[in-house]
């Protein structure tokens, strides 16, 4: 056989081992999406921190919605993460609060009694909803075109009456886990500011 006619096979059997050690290489965002819950935005401990106090183990679903963010190739646009509570005496568990994260332009006011975010970051906490932007960096390294990635985050009925409506409470719980979903993406994609 010629040596002019297995260059062809030879790069082409090059390309395939380089496209097969690049899908198994781990990266942060692989790592993090495997240990962590909620695509690798939070670990079980920091999950488990905002509940209604009735105990249970936790559940979470990792929900992908409809609609034009579900066309995007990475998951964490068309998903919304759902955190629960198992119940002991039913089937169906308990709403503790839902997580995701949106492309957004601009950041929506803040509401009632929340505080600003600080530790660098644009955005508020809540004891009902907290919104917090990754870093500027983040929307490109995740290709979005809008100029922001919001993390948002809704805290169920259930939790403010468990809680007896402490405020203070809520809010400190409710900043852990949303730093955490931010720094665990800030990592992911590497868009730190």
């Amino acid at each position: 056989m010629n040596k002019k006619h297995l260059v062809l096979p030879a790069v082409l059997v090059a390309a395939a081992a380089v496209v097969a050690a690049v899908a198994v290489w781990p990266t942060e965002l692989k790592t993090l999406r495997e240990q962590n819950l909620c695509l690798g935005m939070l670990t079980e401990k920091t999950a488990g921190l905002l509940q209604d106090g009735k105990g249970g183990a936790v559940l979470v679903d990792e929900d992908e919605s409809s609609g034009s963010a579900a066309k995007s190739a990475d998951p964490v646009f068309s998903t919304i993460c759902f955190v629960n509570r198992a119940n002991a005496d039913a089937e169906t568990p308990r709403r503790q609060y839902t997580l995701d994260a949106r492309p957004a332009d601009t950041l929506r006011d803040p509401v009632k009694e929340a505080t600003q975010v600080g530790e660098g970051l644009t955005g508020w906490v809540g004891p009902r909803q907290s919104e917090v932007q990754l870093p500027a960096g983040c929307a490109k390294e995740m290709k979005t075109t809008a100029q922001h990635v919001t993390v948002t985050l809704k805290v169920s009925p259930g939790v403010l009456v468990g809680r007896n409506w402490d405020d203070t409470s809520l809010i400190k719980d409710s900043r852990t886990v949303i730093l955490e979903a931010v720094d665990n993406l800030v990592e992911q994609y590497d868009c730190a500011a």
